[in-house]
């Protein structure tokens, strides 16, 4: 993987290339939002020496200490290679930049690769909740403190809202 770079990108260009890889992910759930993804506080992209983008990830739209992970893909030709670890580091290490004390996740409880890569970046297991858009879908949500102060539990409570927890 040293031949990957991981970098921050608000280029135009390189953020269309990057919606246009989400936008063909083999498991496209819920299709993309352009301009919610373009808003993001920040997006990573992974690219060859070359320039290819082969990878993406953000840090969701929003403000203030909590950030939310979304939109990681990775090309199918570049799997299981540790660009989605290297990606889930690299937003780490963006979100203490932005002074940013919690990130939250999401994950389909199908999505067992997701849950592992969140697993080995130091993330916990929350809780699964079923999906809001009524698929009877169980999602999973996953957190990591990043200050020692977070009070993670009222935190994610209050990012739940009133979805009705999985048993």
């Amino acid at each position: 993987m040293s031949d990957i770079q991981f970098v921050i990108s608000e280029q135009p260009e390189e953020l269309a290339l990057a919606a246009q890889l989400i936008d063909g992910r083999d498991d496209n759930a819920h299709p993309l939002d352009h301009q919610v993804f373009f808003d993001s506080r920040a997006v990573i992209l992974a690219k060859t020496i070359e320039g290819e983008i082969v990878g993406c990830a953000a840090i969701k739209a929003g403000k203030g200490t909590v950030g939310e992970l979304g939109y990681l893909v990775v090309s199918s030709h570049y799997r299981r290679q540790g660009i989605a670890q290297g990606l889930t580091q690299k937003r780490i290490e963006v979100a203490k930049a932005l002074g940013i004390s919690i990130l939250y996740a999401t994950i389909r409880a199908e999505n067992t690769s997701s849950q592992a890569n969140l697993l080995k970046a130091g993330f916990q297991f929350w809780r699964d909740y079923l999906s809001i858009r009524g698929t009877g879908n169980t999602v999973g949500w996953y957190y990591l403190a990043l200050s020692a102060n977070v009070d993670a539990e009222a935190i994610m409570l209050s990012l739940v809202g009133d979805r009705i927890q999985a048993v």
